[in-house]
């Protein structure tokens, strides 16, 4: 197995996912509602009812928790297992960075995920 390119972050973070079969029109699908957890700047791992195929490019819309930002990233699918319960799929996604504001935001992500959680913070992030 090869060892991950970049660190990884776990934290769960609502996202919007709408799948792009005609990059120029994709703006007429209604957004599936997923969660990331584990991601990097390299990609993230989708918690998601749907079963997306490998190979499918995807538009994110994630909204991470630790920093307030919301990330716009496109992604393609490179494996997909369903999980343990059986009613949901674990996916990852190969982010495609079109901006270096994406690669930021979750730099950002990254370091601030790294300092103690704060007084204020939730110790454990659900995903409801």
């Amino acid at each position: 197995m090869k060892p991950r390119r970049d660190r990884r972050f776990k934290q769960w973070n609502k996202t919007k996912v709408i799948p792009i079969k005609d990059p120029r029109n994709s703006g007429d699908q209604s957004p599936v509602e997923v969660f990331t957890h584990d991601i990097s700047i390299g990609g993230a791992l989708l918690h998601t009812s749907e079963p997306f195929e490998v190979g499918t490019l995807l538009r994110l819309e994630i909204d991470l928790v630790r920093t307030g930002e919301t990330l716009r990233v496109e992604g393609l699918v490179k494996w997909r297992q369903r999980e343990k319960a059986g009613d949901a799929f674990e996916i990852g996604v190969e982010f495609k960075h079109t901006s270096m504001a994406t690669v930021l935001s979750l730099m950002r992500g990254h370091h601030v995920a790294r300092l103690p959680a704060s007084k204020s913070e939730p110790g454990d992030l659900s995903r409801s």
